[in-house]
């Protein structure tokens, strides 16, 4: 799949999770992206949906940025400190899940979980 169309599909189904009423904010955050990053954020809700792993409710921001630590510790065998990239990415998670508040609840993948 060429990239344009790949970055075009992610955004659809990325801002199709949010709750209505924010998929305009969703779209234009998206829309700023690149296709590695919004990949990244992909990767993090199949991985929340694989495990079935939500909140019943909201989750607070500090809870979400723990759950990407945890998800990325997970991915990458926690070797050291992440790489400027990938922190990067994972503050950008972080923004998506909590201001456009993806689904009804902020997603999170348990410890131990990949």
């Amino acid at each position: 799949m060429p990239v344009a169309n790949e970055r075009l599909s992610l955004v659809q189904a990325l801002s199709s999770v949010v709750l209505s009423g924010r998929r305009r904010t969703a779209r234009r955050f998206l829309q700023g992206l690149s296709t590695e990053e919004l990949r990244y954020i992909a990767g993090y809700l199949g991985a929340c949906l694989l495990e079935s792993a939500h909140h019943p409710e909201p989750a607070s921001r500090d809870r979400v940025a723990w759950d990407i630590i945890q998800y990325e510790c997970c991915a990458t065998g926690c070797e050291g400190y992440p790489s400027d990239d990938v922190e990067h990415k994972m503050i950008l998670l972080l923004e998506y899940l909590t201001s456009c508040q993806c689904g009804a609840a902020v997603m999170s993948v348990p410890a131990g979980s990949a």
